[in-house]
């Protein structure tokens, strides 16, 4: 199913919780590639994200720009561990 995101300025962002700036990755991987490859109709040509304030295809820059936004404030918070690497550390604390 596509995703439609609205448009955050980059200090909106910083100041979001980490998991809510997965779960606006996870949409944003969800937009669609592009109008062209979409099943959408009822536009003559593509809505700009601009306008709407919401990004739904990822072949434009407000998705680029969005995603490279989020790449850089999640690049400053800390690395939680995945269920994997939690249940590695829990068998080698319990192992000592």
């Amino acid at each position: 199913m596509a995703s439609k995101v609205k448009i955050i300025k980059l200090e909106e962002l910083q100041s979001l919780h980490t998991g809510t700036l997965m779960n606006r990755r996870v949409a944003l991987l969800k937009c669609e590639e592009s109008f062209e490859s979409s099943d959408r109709f009822g536009y003559e040509t593509k809505p700009p994200a601009t306008s709407t304030g919401i990004i739904e295809f990822k072949d434009t820059d407000a998705w680029k720009r969005a995603y490279e936004e989020l790449k850089i404030v999640l690049a400053t918070r800390e690395n939680l561990p995945n269920k994997q690497e939690r249940k590695k550390i829990r068998q080698a604390k319990a192992k000592s």
